[in-house]
């Protein structure tokens, strides 16, 4: 089989399994034996297959401990309250003048503190846009609003597992990562805030009742103690901990609290901590989710496209196209091709995950010619098919959120964010062009 059947039954392959609700880690399976076919087919033997997709395989390992881990500290939060009292701390910040700015603060704060966008959408997103619908403030602006500010703490959070994709991917360093990416953000969060400060004037809500402000207490004990896992997670990284002590701190507090504060017993915050927190209805069930099951797919969904970038690497069969990859960044620039490049794959796959390990797999090589650095590689990665993929309507980034919020297509529209991160940086590359070719027709006119 042919490198390019390969890649056409695979992407079949992802948009069955997304047509009909399977599991992700199907289609990497079949990709997994397509590309296995292609190598066969280019000369390779199968013990060197193996041992390429083994390879592979063995460096993803890292960042899978660490996202078991994240599943299970996300399934504590929730039965400790921490989930309910960050929520509540928020809806008590909301102001009807500031509304919109709130809709967009707000999620950006618990997503950083969470690391989860979808959580963040199904908790206090699903509550913000109570509010606007029962306040009248258009619920297009507030979803848009929520939308920027779930993915602010995807894309940059030292607990998410977006993050330590990337970090893993690019072999960089957590804290690192979490400095730079916050940095390429800075102007584009700037610019957010002045937008949706405009349209909170504009938009003010007209009445202003939270329901959900008297029903958690009822259903946690909202005491601050059920606020300290979240805290440890957000402080010990400040002081250079270790991100993966930090989690074990935070999974340590999570665990009692949830026994000691919240009456659970020891085998119901075990059973939350493996298979999340699960509730039929009322106000519990928007906490439902987390625990280590919860990140069983996506881990395997890691270790198997481990085993593409173990046999693209082995048998360099993506070397013409990396080869083209090259010429067209030497031609347009390295972060455009790549956002270009990035963004079509999260299309194609309609999987933010997908894209950004598809995406990692075609310009290691290219971005490794050119001498740009690892670092600079997990930024444009950020800067790229991680921030996109909220935007295209098809993707899982964007259409489950939208789902959550009751919104239709036009957020993506206010969702000014995540269009913002990529224009400013297309901005940037455009001026230091400029730049760099008028010091090149400077010295030229030395030289004359």
């Amino acid at each position: 089989m042919t490198l390019p059947a390969a890649f056409t039954l695979f992407i079949v392959s992802v948009i069955l399994t997304l047509y009909y609700g399977l599991p992700m880690w199907l289609s990497m399976s079949a990709g997994f034996v397509l590309f296995f076919m292609a190598g066969r087919k280019s000369g390779f033997r199968v013990p060197e297959l193996l041992g390429m997709s083994l390879a592979g395989a063995k460096s993803s390992l890292i960042v899978v401990r660490v996202l078991l881990t994240i599943g299970v500290m996300t399934g504590l939060w929730r039965s400790a309250g921490t989930f309910a009292a960050l929520v509540a701390l928020g809806l008590e910040a909301v102001t009807p003048s500031m509304f919109v700015l709130a809709a967009f603060v707000l999620p950006c704060v618990l997503s950083y503190a969470l690391g989860t966008s979808f959580g963040t959408a199904g908790t206090l997103g699903v509550a913000l846009m109570t509010i606007a619908r029962g306040g009248g403030v258009d619920p297009i602006i507030t979803a848009g609003a929520v939308m920027s500010g779930i993915h602010f703490g995807d894309r940059g959070s030292p607990s998410s597992s977006c993050l330590h994709l990337v970090t893993a991917l690019t072999r960089t360093e957590i804290y690192a990562n979490v400095k730079a990416f916050m940095k390429s953000q800075l102007i584009p969060l700037i610019i957010s805030l002045v937008f949706y400060l405009i349209l909170s004037v504009r938009n003010p809500l007209a009445s202003f009742s939270p329901e959900m402000l008297e029903e958690l207490p009822r259903a946690f004990s909202l005491s601050w103690v059920a606020l300290l896992p979240a805290v440890i997670m957000l402080a010990l990284p400040f002081f250079r901990v270790r991100i993966f002590s930090a989690f074990l701190a935070s999974i340590l507090a999570a665990f009692v609290i949830s026994v000691r504060l919240q009456g659970y017993s020891v085998a119901d915050a075990v059973g939350a901590a493996f298979f999340g927190l699960h509730y039929d209805g009322g106000i519990r069930s928007l906490f439902n989710g987390g625990g280590l099951a919860s990140m069983v797919s996506m881990c395997l969904v890691l270790v198997i496209s481990g085993t593409f970038s173990g046999i693209f690497d082995g048998t360099g069969m993506l070397g013409g196209l990396q080869g083209k990859l090259s010429a067209m960044m030497e031609r347009f620039g390295a972060y455009p091709v790549l956002l270009v490049t990035g963004t079509l794959m999260d299309a194609v796959f309609c999987n933010q995950t997908v894209g950004v390990i598809m995406t990692a797999q075609l310009f290691r090589r290219p971005y490794s010619g050119a001498g740009i650095t690892d670092e600079g590689f997990a930024v444009n990665l950020a800067d790229g098919p991680v921030i996109t993929a909220p935007i295209v309507p098809w993707c899982i980034a964007c259409s489950v959120p939208l789902s959550m919020l009751g919104a239709d297509l036009g957020a993506v529209g206010y969702a000014c964010y995540l269009w913002l991160i990529p224009c400013w940086r297309l901005l940037n590359v455009w001026y230091n062009t400029r730049i760099q070719s008028g010091k090149i027709h400077e010295k030229r006119g030395r030289q004359l």
